[in-house]
């Protein structure tokens, strides 16, 4: 038995080493010991014993055995919160440590927002690690409020985000301004409209984003000003699964515009009326940026001019062959 229920509270702190709650997490996420072992490249009783060990020191029972399935307890759950919490702040340490270990200006960690995180990073990684091979870069995907703080704390050297933001100790370097897009699955009857206004999706199965973000309010408040009602048919977290989404035929949605570029050949990008205007931008420290942090930075103001530009290039050419193949009665007015 892992723990004894009549013992008395134990006198001393626990004494956890690193290796036991390392062994707890890898448990939780693998489900069973043999797939734990193989991610700790330990043998499945020293999961268990290193298991054991976590419950004797803190005398609670984590795991019960129900149906030949470990199902974790709530005493069990409200440790590994806590837990989990810890072994982050140590893999961040880590992670801090090796970038103070590698050469001077080597490494870079950077925040973003889920739009640009999707729509803009992964080309303007291309275009930075192509001149800097040997760096190395940490990109992580954050809330516009957590991506304020980490940068003010020198978490990360860089952040991208969509204004506005609340820090105003934070240096603002402009990407872009640009305006939301419907996308449509390419079959659908609306995508050989050069243009969609708000009333042409009226009892339209929709895409929305969660309210958390700022997109779904700004979306529905164009169509309460309009009073235009949509079948909101699916919910999703961000723009990108919303485009996935939509790309199988699940609804139509207003998308932010990087997002819906990086599916162009799965989904019909058309423009949106009434505009819908995002400002995008970059989020840095005041002072003189290191050699690679501006770097970076100019690659991704590069990387932004040219993904603005195809996606203008994308929406007159979807006006120019709407023009040539449909009849007057399916284009836009005006």
């Amino acid at each position: 038995m892992a723990y004894d229920p009549l013992a008395p509270p134990r006198p001393t702190h626990p004494t956890m080493k690193i290796r036991q709650l390392q062994a707890l997490r890898a448990l939780v996420l693998a489900g069973t010991t043999r797939e734990a072992a193989e991610l700790l490249h330990v043998t499945q009783p020293a999961v268990s014993k290193l298991i054991h060990q976590v419950e004797q020191e803190f005398n609670v029972r984590i795991f019960d055995r129900r149906h030949g399935r470990l199902v974790m307890t709530p005493e069990g759950r409200s440790i590994y919160t806590d837990v989990e919490g810890i072994l982050s702040q140590i893999d961040d340490l880590v992670a801090k440590t090796e970038d103070v270990s590698a050469l001077s200006g080597n490494a870079i960690r950077v925040g973003a927002m889920p739009a640009l995180g999707f729509g803009l990073l992964p080309s303007a990684l291309g275009l930075f690690a192509a001149e800097y091979p040997q760096v190395r870069c940490v990109v992580e995907v954050e809330t516009r409020g957590r991506i304020e703080e980490l940068v003010g704390t020198e978490h990360y050297e860089l952040g991208f985000v969509t204004l506005p933001v609340q820090h105003e100790r934070l240096m603002l370097t402009p990407l872009a301004s640009v305006a939301a897009v419907c996308s449509l699955p390419l079959e659908h009857a609306l995508a050989r409209k050069p243009s969609i206004r708000a009333e042409d999706l009226a009892d339209e199965p929709f895409v929305s984003v969660d309210p958390s973000i700022l997109l779904r309010h700004r979306v529905d408040a164009v169509f309460g000003q309009r009073r235009v009602k949509r079948r909101l048919q699916v919910q999703v977290s961000t723009t990108a699964l919303a485009c996935s989404m939509v790309a199988a035929s699940a609804g139509v949605s207003i998308v932010h515009p990087l997002v819906a570029l990086a599916f162009k050949s799965l989904l019909a990008v058309r423009k949106f009326e009434p505009a819908i205007t995002f400002d995008y931008a970059i989020l840095s420290r005041p002072g003189t940026p290191s050699r690679v942090t501006a770097a970076f930075q100019g690659a991704a103001v590069a990387e932004m001019a040219k993904l603005t530009r195809s996606l203008d290039r994308g929406l007159r050419k979807s006006r120019k062959s709407d023009k040539r193949i449909n009849p007057p009665s399916l284009r836009a007015p005006g």
